[in-house]
């Protein structure tokens, strides 16, 4: 008996709809009726009344349901089993991040990873975005995170998280307790800025010089987590990804401040080889991330009011 010919079955009758069941199953809707018609030839049962629009379960349909959902949780078991076996027992799962996803992004990640696959030897390497779709297509990295999309045939990459440019300001600044303010006001104000040329910088600069602000940035530094502790000292403002400023808002060292004409999303995407088979530790390490919710630490904070 095919197993394919069962799973076929499942979702028609999960779905009451042989189109939908093409759909679900990426097959065209001959494909998925002659797999059912091949299964009830090999049974000698009618297992779908196709007298009715959804067809619906005959009675052999409803008997082999629960059989034939049985089957297809052994098989899942089967392959779940031998693919601990061979890959989540031993292994090694090297990542390449840059800057704000190494510090402010992965650490949770891992440790949830290595928490659940123990035996798994974790390589994560800080680098710089452009460095890291070659890593990954030399095959130095099994997953990359980036900014930006590679666009290399083959690699493929996929969004994870849709972050934004913020403001923030230290605590005792004029503009601390305003709830939102023009990109113009901020004219008046010096910043603090990252060294590294970067697409979402240049995003920024190009949005002060189309609504006619000067953007004065006096000091440039090589770190996030610099720039943060720069502007709780009162050394000017920043404009950075809403992930890296959370813990220092949250804790009172930086207030958030909204500006209207500041719409900049930072993306944060995954990139992998295309059409290549991978590692049981990797696979692991995506399904997790794709798992994760990282909306939830990239919202915007709760305004306390004064």
């Amino acid at each position: 008996m095919d197993l394919g010919q069962l799973e076929t079955f499942l979702v028609v009758a999960r779905e009451k709809s042989f189109s939908r069941a093409a759909e679900r199953l990426y097959r065209t809707q001959p494909a998925i009726s002659l797999a059912i018609k091949r299964l009830e030839d090999e049974l000698g049962e009618t297992l779908l009344d196709r007298t009715t629009k959804g067809g619906t379960l005959t009675d052999a349909g409803a008997t082999l349901l629960p059989m034939a959902q049985r089957m297809m949780d052994l098989r899942k078991q089967v392959l779940d089993t031998f693919g601990a076996l061979k890959g989540l027992q031993q292994g090694r799962l090297n990542i390449g991040a840059n800057e704000s996803v190494s510090e402010f992004l992965l650490p949770s990640v891992l440790l949830a990873y290595q928490q659940t696959h123990p035996a798994i030897r974790i390589q994560a390497y800080r680098q710089s975005s452009e460095r890291i779709p070659t890593e990954v297509l030399e095959r130095r990295l099994d997953i990359g995170f980036v900014s930006y999309d590679p666009l290399h045939p083959e690699l493929q990459s996929e969004v994870i998280l849709r972050d934004h440019m913020v403001l923030v300001v230290p605590p005792g600044h004029r503009l601390a307790r305003k709830k939102e303010v023009s990109l113009q006001v901020l004219g008046q104000e010096t910043f603090v800025a990252h060294n590294a040329i970067t697409p979402t910088r240049n995003a920024i600069i190009d949005l002060f010089a189309k609504c006619d602000t000067p953007l004065r940035i006096t000091m440039e530094l090589g770190s996030l987590a610099t720039i943060q502790d720069f502007v709780a000292l009162g050394a000017g403002l920043a404009i950075l990804p809403r992930m890296t400023v959370q813990d220092g808002v949250r804790g009172g060292k930086l207030v958030e401040v909204a500006v209207k004409e500041l719409q900049v999303e930072k993306l944060i995407r995954i990139v992998t080889r295309r059409e290549e088979a991978m590692s049981h530790a990797a696979k692991a390490f995506l399904q997790l991330i794709r798992a994760t919710d990282f909306t939830r630490r990239a919202a915007p904070p709760r305004r306390k009011n004064p």
